[in-house]
Formats: C-alpha cells, structure tokens, sequence
C-alpha cells in the first residue's frame, strides 16, 4: 500500500518538547489500552461464568475507564492532526520519515493493542446480547408459568 499524500510533510522539532510530547501521549494511550483489555476480559470471564452482581460491577468498571480515557485519546488525535497523520499507521509513518523511530514503535504498539481491543469488545458485546436474549427468555417463560417478576406466584384459581 502506498501511503503518499496520507500526510502533509512536517519539519522536525527543533526542541524535544514536541516529540517527547508525542512519545508521553503514544505510552500513556498504550498504557489506558492495555488496562482497558484487562478490564474487557474479566468482565467477558465473569459472563461465561454467570455472575449477574460481578458482571454488572465490572461492566460500570469498563464504562467508567472508557470514559476517563477519552481525553487522552483526544490529545493523541490531536497530535496526529499536527503530524497531518489520518491513522495511527500513517502517523507511525510521518514519525519515521521524521526520524522518530521510538514515536512511531509506540503509534504501531498502541494500533495493535486497539485491534486487539476491539475484537474483545465485539466478542465481549455478543456475549453480553446473547445472555441478555437467554435472560429474557427465561424471565417470559416464568411469566408465562404464572410467576411475577418479583418472584411471587400469581393466585389461580
């Protein structure tokens, strides 16, 4: 694949300030990723096992890390802006034509570990739909046998 005309051309720093910018928000982006997959595969654990009051924990656990990430995932789309970089792949690239081989080692790293993340999330998210489908089935067929949702049997005559 060629990738020319993927980013404008950009000069080298002049300080290190600006790449070691870069390299702090590429690690700290890996760091939120790596801790985001651990959260994702303990609640997908739990799911297999059945534990309704873990899953729920861990799931808030999940929604609360994605919501603290998302500020240092804006700083480093910013930061791809600046390099005139579309993609972690065309930013890695722009960083080695920069000669920033360490910056663009983490820009891949943090690429991988976010396919890797979003495959578990997907995998994750169709564990969730089907134990929610299995919940409902099994909550209408006890409404069906004549049970309330709290649990309480419905008189009959």
């Amino acid at each position: 694949m060629n990738i020319s005309g993927q980013f404008r051309p950009v000069a080298p720093p002049t300080n290190n300030g600006d790449t070691t910018r870069v390299d702090v928000l590429l690690a700290q982006g890996l760091a939120l990723v790596e801790d985001l997959t651990l959260k994702l595969q303990k609640l997908d654990s739990l799911m297999l096992a059945g534990k309704p009051n873990e899953i729920s924990e861990a799931a808030a656990s999940v929604e609360v890390a994605l919501n603290e990430a998302a500020p240092a995932f804006a700083d480093i789309a910013e930061a791809m802006g600046q390099l005139g970089a579309s993609d972690l792949a065309a930013a890695a690239a722009q960083l080695r034509h920069i000669e920033q081989t360490d910056a663009a080692g983490l820009a891949e790293a943090l690429r991988g570990a976010l396919t890797r993340f979003a495959k578990r999330s997907v995998n994750a998210s169709r564990r969730a739909q089907q134990l929610n489908r299995g919940l409902s089935a099994a909550l209408r067929s006890l409404q069906a046998l004549g049970v309330q949702e709290a649990g309480r049997l419905i008189a009959e005559a």
